[in-house]
């Protein structure tokens, strides 16, 4: 078994110890990666992270956040410098939380699409606790892009809850 298989089932075990639902990642991994794990936290809010093994030892957690075609929308209302400032105040509070991670805004500035977040970590220094820790990170960026959307634009979500619908809130 390779050392970095011997890593993934580690991770597996930490991930299924402390009530994450772990299973294989599905979809392409990248071309440099060997194992790919789809983790999920555990109901009533289940928010889907990832972790992929890449060759060298290297492991990378990570999550996507989509804007909801509501949020798209409501952004796509306002001026251009009022959209940048936006996400730039939401980029700055995002890397407060997690000033080691990877930022990336997909659709870029004016037209903002995705969040993601990635965290690196070399296999050797991979502590459980280290990454238990950053996955609840992770966790708080979905929730903070989440809560900055609804606190910019509460109509959707008011009106949403007048009818006992989804709000329209930006899931991944």
């Amino acid at each position: 078994m390779s050392s970095m298989q011997e890593l993934r089932d580690k991770i597996v075990s930490w991930l299924a110890s402390a009530g994450f639902i772990v299973a294989p990642m599905q979809g392409p991994l990248p071309q440099n990666a060997e194992w790919g794990l789809g983790v999920s936290t555990p109901p009533p809010l289940q928010v889907k992270l990832r972790l992929i093994g890449l060759k060298h030892g290297i492991v990378i957690a990570g999550i996507g956040v989509n804007f909801s075609d509501i949020h798209r929308e409501k952004l796509k209302e306002l001026e251009d410098a009022e959209r940048v400032s936006f996400m730039a105040e939401l980029t700055r509070r995002l890397l407060l939380l997690c000033p080691y991670c990877r930022l990336a805004v997909q659709g870029g500035m004016l037209t903002p699409e995705l969040i993601i977040a990635e965290i690196v970590y070399y296999a050797e220094t991979l502590a459980k606790q280290r990454l238990l820790d950053d996955l609840a990170r992770l966790v708080n960026i979905f929730l903070l892009v989440n809560t900055e959307l609804m606190h910019r634009f509460p109509e959707p979500v008011l009106e949403a809850a007048k009818h006992g619908e989804p709000s329209g809130t930006s899931f991944m």
